[in-house]
């Protein structure tokens, strides 16, 4: 999971970029969880692969970047993977919009 992590940039992804990764990774899906749809921003996802393993990945905004928040066995139960990654992201991400449509 290391190389996924790495390979993403210091910031929420956009849907086209969640799209590309899944294009570039046969083996691997993805379920965007924390999607902005009016920013277009994704910050938290969902990534399974082989149809064997999983692992939720969220952008930490206090410095840390895209790190892995829970793995799992697929199979688990993927609405509690999602509830989970959700709690994780918390409610404040308010601000984040506000932010994002400042700088632009």
């Amino acid at each position: 999971m290391t190389e996924l992590t790495d390979s993403l940039p210091d910031r929420p992804l956009s849907t086209s970029e969640i799209s590309a990764l899944e294009a570039q990774h046969d083996d691997y899906g993805f379920a965007p969880v924390g999607f902005f749809p009016d920013l277009d921003v994704v910050a938290a996802f969902v990534v399974i692969i082989n149809g064997d393993r999983g692992y939720s990945l969220g952008y930490d905004r206090n410095g840390d970047g895209w790190v892995v928040v829970e793995s799992f066995e697929d199979g688990e139960d993927f609405a509690g993977v999602t509830d989970r990654l959700q709690e994780w992201m918390g409610d404040d991400w308010e601000e984040f919009e506000q932010a994002a449509v400042e700088s632009e």
